[in-house]
């Protein structure tokens, strides 16, 4: 049984009060509170993790949303929801078109599990900036782990290793690029096998 993941933002917007008050409201590392936070998207307990910094944003008029979208049934990786994929969840959706062009579209969704180090939106990410927060991203990471997951770490890999020591004891599919996130046979190397064979699993 899955245990209970229930996020709760409220430790963290005192320190980030705090931080944004000592940046300029145009600094790319402030945090963008005005936008809902986004620590995982995706099913917990997925066979395949990709460990990210934090989420994106877009705050033009014409934007219906950012994240989290709705919920849309059987796609728990909702940015590739026939409703999002060309919006709110185009960076997911090319990203991941290896892999759904492999297996299909549903069954990366059902697959794939993001999890955020930080899980509010910035134009760029802070390694040093230690939120509470961070512990929910260990808790989660812990169960992936204990079920077995396959990792894939994009970034910030001196950061995840800090905040979750044990992932030594595993193998990290690691990117090419690290600032390139795209789970591709080219970008991935000699993990691409093992990464498209975790997704390539039944959803359960």
């Amino acid at each position: 049984m899955t245990p209970e993941f229930e996020f709760d933002c409220s430790a963290d917007l005192p320190f980030i009060a705090t931080y944004n008050a000592r940046r300029s409201p145009d600094a790319r590392t402030r945090l963008r509170t005005e936008i809902a936070p986004m620590p995982y998207e995706g099913r917990i307990g997925a066979p395949l993790t990709w460990l990210l910094a934090n989420p994106g944003y877009d705050t033009s008029p014409a934007y219906p949303f950012n994240h989290p979208p709705p919920i849309t049934e059987g796609w728990p990786l909702q940015s590739l929801a026939p409703a999002y994929r060309a919006g709110y969840g185009k960076w997911t959706w090319d990203r991941l078109r290896e892999l759904r062009e492999a297996v299909g579209d549903q069954h990366v969704s059902n697959n794939v599990l993001a999890v955020q180090m930080c899980p509010w939106a910035s134009a760029s990410f802070d390694a040093g900036l230690r939120l509470p927060s961070r512990a929910f991203a260990r808790r989660l990471v812990l169960y992936q782990l204990e079920v077995g997951s396959q990792f894939v770490l994009v970034r910030s890999e001196a950061t995840w290793r800090e905040l979750v020591p044990e992932l030594s004891n595993v193998t990290l599919a690691r990117t090419a690029h690290p600032l390139t996130a795209y789970l591709s046979r080219g970008n991935l190397g000699e993990h691409w096998n093992a990464v498209l064979r975790a997704v390539s699993v039944a959803a359960t």
